[in-house]
């Protein structure tokens, strides 16, 4: 998780020098469209921030998973294990993986394995989005104070990537003092997602008790 910790921290970094230099073009003249562009940039540096961020802690943990046979599996993990090998499948490929599983010879997933078969997320991110799949592995939810501004970051990111609004007029209305509680409501509810795979490691829950 050492990695994973430091690049979150270089995102947090990132995001608070963004933030520092809209407040600096506010300050110029004739600077309100350029002002508006760099909101829309920083709500998209947020989201990106989001989901990179859950992919690298799940990716951590079907690399651990996968170092374990399925019956020494969390009943989560073995769920998700039958979704990905046996669901949508024919017969034919369910019985080889069957016989696969019954022998300790199919190893869990890694996690792009996984997101081929399951859609996990797709643009949708926010706090509850994110507890739903934390859930799915057992390694608990997010309740970190302002969570639900998550879902302003993952609506104006959606509305940018669909050309629903330019990038001028997205954030146009939001002030620094909002931009910055919804800064810090994303890093701390990402803070915890990885405070919670940590204990989640360290208690082995993703292992059958």
């Amino acid at each position: 998780m050492h990695t994973i910790k430091d690049d979150f921290e270089e995102k947090r970094l990132e995001a608070e020098i963004l933030i520092n230099h809209i407040q600096d073009v506010s300050n110029e003249t004739g600077s309100v469209n350029k002002v508006a562009i760099l909101k829309s940039a920083f709500i998209i540096l947020l989201y990106n921030v989001i989901e990179s961020t859950a992919v690298l802690i799940l990716e951590r943990v079907h690399e651990k998973v996968s170092r374990h046979q399925y019956c020494e599996l969390s009943e989560q993990l073995k769920k998700l294990y039958i979704e990905c090998y046996m669901f949508n499948e024919s017969k034919k490929k369910q019985q080889v993986a069957l016989d696969l599983i019954i022998g300790n010879s199919l190893a869990f997933p890694d996690f792009e394995e996984l997101t081929k078969k399951i859609n996990l997320f797709s643009g949708n991110l926010d706090a509850r989005e994110l507890s739903k799949i934390m859930e799915r592995y057992g390694i608990g939810k997010i309740t970190s104070l302002n969570k639900e501004k998550l879902v302003i970051v993952k609506n104006k990111r959606n509305k940018i990537a669909h050309g629903e609004v330019m990038f001028k007029e997205c954030c146009r209305n939001s002030t620094h003092k909002e931009l910055s509680v919804i800064k810090t409501a994303v890093f701390d509810s990402l803070n915890q997602m990885i405070l919670l795979t940590d204990k989640y490691f360290e208690q082995k829950r993703y292992l059958v008790h």
